[in-house]
């Protein structure tokens, strides 16, 4: 009588059980970091609005940038206003596509390289809460809302109401400096450049912080001294991050008492 040998049941190829994987250990990461996070936002929404100090701040930013001759955001916003594609381009980038370019971008150095991803989102939380005591202290009005403090200058506020996130314990519209509206972008394109070599990769990532650069001053949200500190700040968090990973690496019992191994992940960071 003839044997039978069990066929193997077709399996999901390599790539695809790896993806998946990463996947999902991916938003186990996300649902931590966004616990986090929101510890941000109230931190930074708890400041009242304090318009006239904002204001005066706002003055000092602006004779800070006429000092070195580089206050140009009425200009670009000039050069731009009157092309509504330009508009909207700028309105598009600077809503949509922030948040959830970062969160695309973080998933592909998650498959990538997930100590580099670590790194990388650890440096955006360490920047995160460095900035609260400085929105506290140093809140700014933005171009957009000089007009509406009593000092117009020029620049509008280019985003619909109704698309525009409302005052509330979750937002600050003072809290302008450090920008990370272009700090995390430019962190991201840092991270680029660190995790990829090919040059056509790179030039997008550069050409995209670009962009941000010019939605931002062009949609009226921040001055460019804004957008510097905000790249100067995630610079420091990263070296901060990557001393503490350093750290973590020489130390990985001392690392274990305060911190969860979940599959490839160290949690909380």
């Amino acid at each position: 009588m003839a044997e039978f040998e069990a066929t193997p049941s077709a399996s999901l190829p390599a790539w695809l059980v790896r993806f998946i994987t990463r996947a999902v250990w991916f938003g186990v990461d996300m649902l931590v970091f966004i616990a986090l996070f929101a510890l941000y936002f109230l931190g930074r929404g708890l400041p009242d609005d304090r318009i006239e100090l904002a204001t005066r701040n706002a003055f000092r930013i602006i004779d800070f940038e006429q000092s070195l001759g580089v206050f140009h955001e009425p200009s670009w916003q000039r050069a731009a206003i009157g092309d509504s594609t330009l508009v909207d381009l700028a309105n598009f980038t600077y809503l949509t596509l922030h948040m959830p370019l970062l969160v695309v971008i973080g998933f592909a150095f998650f498959l990538a390289d997930i100590r580099k991803h670590r790194l990388i989102r650890n440096a955006i939380l360490i920047s995160a809460f460095l900035a609260i005591p400085i929105y506290a202290v140093f809140p700014v009005t933005p171009p957009r809302l000089m007009g509406s403090a009593g000092y117009p200058m020029g620049i509008f506020d280019t985003i619909p109401a109704d698309a525009r996130t409302k005052p509330g314990v979750l937002a600050n519209w003072y809290a302008a400096v450090p920008s990370y509206h272009f700090g995390w972008i430019s962190l991201a394109v840092a991270g680029v450049w660190w995790t990829w070599k090919p040059w056509a990769v790179r030039l997008a990532a550069a050409g995209f912080g670009a962009l941000m650069w010019w939605a931002i001053v062009v949609t009226g949200n921040h001055y460019f001294v804004d957008m510097v500190a905000g790249a100067l700040m995630v610079t420091l968090s990263f070296g901060l991050a990557l001393v503490f990973e350093r750290w973590a690496e020489r130390n990985p019992q001392t690392v274990a008492r305060f911190t969860v191994r979940a599959g490839p992940l160290r949690l909380p960071f």
